[in-house]
């Protein structure tokens, strides 16, 4: 007869485990989740009110059928079974164990299929599906699709003597995971450039004060001395007066003289080839016009090309004409080379209106010359301002076409678990050693169904990940190895397992095992290493109450990402035209000048080296006409008549390139070879677990069709991180008068930091609180969790109140709420009722839909529909499906497995 314990066991199991399945989950837009599965963690084993003790009769009834980890067939001498029975009693004591305790067998890499379906006795293969269909074409269908083929030839548990249980599972996997989507967009436009240039000059005539340059002068006390001759004297000797003494009287009534005055005046005049035409170099230096040059000048004469291009709008302009005028457009599309560098021609002053004496030979033609052609003028107006760059304008884009392509990536991956644990119990001491390696080496490759196209980049970094486990495969601790062929050696020679041989009870074994399973689990939780390639438990001592495990582990750690790439490539060059010109180049200059003549020997002017007279007598009967000239007699000075003139002047460049802009991102998940460092453990109702990782990515600015991430969320090469997990459970068992349960209480405080060394929106450090209260009674559960989470960079805020609760009836019935408050409020009500023993239906209704861009966006609006579950435990099938609608249109997913 089963005692009252064993019952009170199968009574928990069934109230519990099928409704502690529960997940405290927060979300952000990004997808990001934390899950806590209580099933794993909640010691069901061990109550407060102890079981009275077996009598030595009860000892020995021992269920054969089904062996376990600690409780195993006892014959009572060693005897020979046939292989057959054998591998029964192998797979039946393996799929026990996995039942009990799914983290100690687990054959996986936490990552294919949960262990907790692992049933070898039953199954060699386990296919899990997850598929999402949304007419939209921004959203994937499989998420994720994955096998395990785990013969059962593979699979051994052997009990040896020395208390030794040794455990070893083997298999191949395979699977396709969804890991994001890329966007490739293509723009072809035409990119119009300007660049501009202000040119500015002043020109001024300093006037000529005749009162200064000639003194006190009365016009009637001109006397005329009649001269004849010429001086020449070297150049820079002032020539002396020429005197002719012709021997006339210039006072005889009968003599006539005709003085010529005015000599020669156009020399000093604008409008006269002698004078402005000839840039006054007839003149004397001293009575030259003197200009004020306001500003510096710039050469821009090579914009010309030798007379070949126009100085007007839409002529075309050569990138070498340009260049050598010292005007750069670099590059158009960064504008990193745009550079204006040409050079300064002459500086402001007084400068002397004569070709000797003016600095610059272009300025002065436009300052004094009146007889310019518009060629001329043209070719010397762009040497006589001063052109400054007004700068590169934003271009202009004329979008001409656009196409667009999005399609998603897969990590498609091959490995071969093999899994080798062993448990050692102390025949005196009440606990047990406990020592693991398991390897899971494989090949990964990222690839999408669009065009078969392969990753590189991330096919190395996850292939790397996986080939890590091919180290764990040659490592050896604690002979592990040489137990097993020990023990393998036993069953072909048709030996059966040894009892164990421990002073431990049933009761104790069963807390130690949980003990363990519950450590392991922790282990688990606190991992951020996605599929495991290989783990080594070092030997760890578990006790009743207590337990600590060490591991390393390696794998692929998954990692958030937003790439975007900008490819910008010219098609076809534009050419460079004066798009706009605003110029004086027709009406600045010349400044106009009329001669004056003033006598020479009334003034401070210093004659030059040469000077002459002439004297012609024309004698009749009558009279004398004496015509007289002397070069000493007077001087001509320019007198200003239009004194100044201004600049203000404008040159525009356009050119319009044919361009294509590409834009390429990636919204999704990396697999990056990881390291990690973890302990994990328990004393009493505390439990902890803590990791130190690292991980590496040997191009951070790639992923799949992202060759450089230049507009995107930067990331490292090299990344560490941390988690710490710790929780208190405290189980409380009601017993009625007969001592019979009637009632379960859980209450679970629970801590989990999340830190890592390039935290960003998307992967963030975290930090999560909460308190669990789940009472379970015979007909009614529920369970309430309140939490606080604090999660940095959050779009609902960093600060995020949570709430999650539900409850269950014994009819079948069962409602789950989810509420998140942060910057928005966020639910979900979901109900479930049994219909018959295979089938669930219920409704869903949130106020959010999650759609999926590469990452999980979660977006505003209702969302509605109903939840179908279909289960078929004899034919290892279960399948749940979600048809609904909303804001953002139909909604269909579907999770399932099949084990077979």
């Amino acid at each position: 007869m089963m005692k009252w314990y064993k019952l009170l066991k199968i009574i928990i199991l069934f109230l519990i485990y099928p409704s502690i399945l529960l997940k405290v989950i927060f979300t952000q837009p990004a997808a990001y989740a934390t899950q806590f599965n209580l099933a794993d963690v909640v010691p069901i084993e061990e109550y407060k009110v102890e079981p009275p003790q077996q009598t030595e009769d009860e000892k020995t009834q021992t269920n054969t059928t089904e062996p376990s980890i600690e409780e195993q067939p006892k014959p009572e001498k060693p005897q020979l079974e046939s292989q057959q029975t054998q591998e029964k009693i192998i797979l039946d004591a393996l799929t026990i164990s996995t039942i009990k305790y799914p983290w100690v067998v687990n054959p996986t890499d936490n990552f294919t299929f949960a262990p907790q379906l692992f049933k070898p006795n039953q199954e060699e293969n386990y296919l899990e599906t997850d598929l999402r269909v949304r007419f939209d074409k921004d959203d994937q269908i499989i998420n994720k699709f994955t096998y395990a083929h785990f013969p059962q030839a593979e699979q051994f548990y052997w009990v040896l003597d020395q208390n030794r249980i040794v455990i070893e599972t083997k298999g191949s996997q395979a699977g396709i995971v969804y890991q994001g989507r890329t966007t490739d967009t293509k723009i072809t436009e035409n990119v119009t450039s300007s660049q501009a240039f202000w040119g500015l000059q002043s020109l001024s005539i300093i006037p000529v004060d005749l009162r200064n340059l000639t003194g006190k002068v009365d016009t009637q006390d001109f006397t005329v001395t009649s001269i004849a001759g010429q001086i020449i004297n070297l150049e820079g000797i002032p020539a002396g007066q020429v005197i002719i003494n012709s021997g006339v009287n210039p006072q005889d009534p009968n003599v006539t003289v005709i003085k010529k005055s005015t000599p020669m005046i156009g020399n000093a005049s604008t409008l006269s080839s002698q004078g402005g035409e000839a840039l006054f170099k007839f003149l004397d230096s001293d009575n030259a016009p003197l200009i004020l040059q306001g500003f510096p000048t710039t050469n821009l004469q090579s914009l010309l090309d030798d007379g070949n291009i126009k100085l007007q709008e839409g002529e075309i302009i050569p990138n070498r004409v340009l260049e050598a005028s010292g005007i750069f457009w670099g590059n158009i599309l960064t504008g990193k080379g745009f550079n204006f560098t040409a050079p300064i021609s002459s500086f402001p002053g007084i400068k002397i209106a004569q070709p000797d004496k003016f600095s610059n030979y272009d300025l002065l033609n436009i300052a004094v010359n009146p007889s310019l052609s518009p060629t001329e003028r043209d070719y010397h107006y762009l040497n006589s301002l001063l052109w400054v760059s007004l700068g590169k304008r934003k271009p202009e884009v004329e979008i001409l076409s656009e196409q667009q392509e999005s399609y998603g990536w897969h990590k498609f991956y091959i490995s071969y678990p093999h899994n080798r644990s062993i448990i050692q119990y102390d025949p005196i001491e009440i606990s047990a050693t406990y020592s693991n390696i398991f390897s899971n080496p494989g090949l990964s490759i990222t690839a999408s169904f669009n065009d078969l196209s392969i990753d590189s980049t991330q096919t190395f970094n996850s292939l790397l990940g996986m080939a890590l486990g091919a180290v764990f495969e040659v490592i050896k601790i604690d002979n592990i190895d040489t137990f097993l062929a020990e023990a393998r050696q036993k069953f072909k020679d048709g030996e059966s397992f040894v009892p164990l041989n421990t002073t431990a009870t049933d009761l104790q074994k069963r807390q130690i095992n949980q003990r363990l399973n519950q450590a392991l689990s922790y282990a688990n939780s606190a991992s951020d290493i996605e599929q495991v390639s290989g783990t080594l438990t070092f030997p760890s001592k578990i006790t009743p109450h207590n337990s600590t495990i060490f591991q390393v582990r390696t794998g692929t750690h998954k990692r958030v990402v937003q790439f975007l790439e900008r490819d910008i490539a010219i098609l076809r060059e534009g050419d460079s035209i004066f798009s706009d010109l605003r110029l004086s180049n027709r009406k600045f200059g010349p400044l106009s000048f009329i001669g004056v003549p003033v006598p020479l020997n009334n003034t401070t002017i210093q004659p030059v080296n040469e000077s002459s007279a002439v004297e012609v007598i024309l004698t009749n009967s009558e009279s004398q006409i004496v015509q007289q000239f002397s070069s000493a007699d007077n001087t001509n000075v320019p007198l200003n008549v239009r004194s100044s003139d201004l600049a203000f002047d404008y040159i525009e460049l356009t050119r319009v390139d044919l361009v294509q802009d590409r834009f390429k991102s990636f919204n999704g998940y990396l697999s990056l070879p990881s390291v990690e460092f973890l302990v994990a453990g328990s004393s009493g109702d505390f439990n902890y677990s803590a990791t130190l990782g690292g991980w590496f990515n040997i191009n951070p600015d790639s992923a799949p069709n992202v060759d450089n991430n230049n507009l995107g969320l930067q990331e490292p090469t090299v990344g560490l991180y941390t988690n710490l997990l710790l929780n208190y459970i405290k189980t409380n068992v009601h017993l009625d008068s007969q001592k019979k349960p009637v009632a379960v209480n859980t209450h679970i405080p629970f801590l989990k930091i999340d830190w890592n060394s390039a935290a960003n929106r998307n992967n963030p450090f975290s930090t999560f609180v909460n308190y669990l209260f789940q009472h379970q009674g015979r007909k009614v559960g529920y369970y309430i969790s309140p939490g606080i989470a604090f999660i940095e960079d959050n779009s609902n805020g960093n600060l995020i109140g949570l709430l999650n609760g539900g409850f269950g009836i014994n009819t079948g019935f069962n409602f789950k709420t989810n509420l998140e408050i942060g910057k928005d409020v966020y639910y979900e009500l979901q109900s479930l009722q049994k219909v018959n023993k295979n089938h669930q239906a219920g409704l869903y209704l949130r106020n959010y839909s999650l759609k999926n861009i590469g990452l999980n966006t979660r977006l505003s609006g209702l969302n509605y529909g109903v939840i179908l579950r279909h289960v078929l435990p004899n034919n290892n099938v279960y399948l749940e499906t979600e048809i609904g609608t909303g804001s953002q249109g139909f909604d269909f997913k579907m999770q399932g497995s099949y084990r077979f």
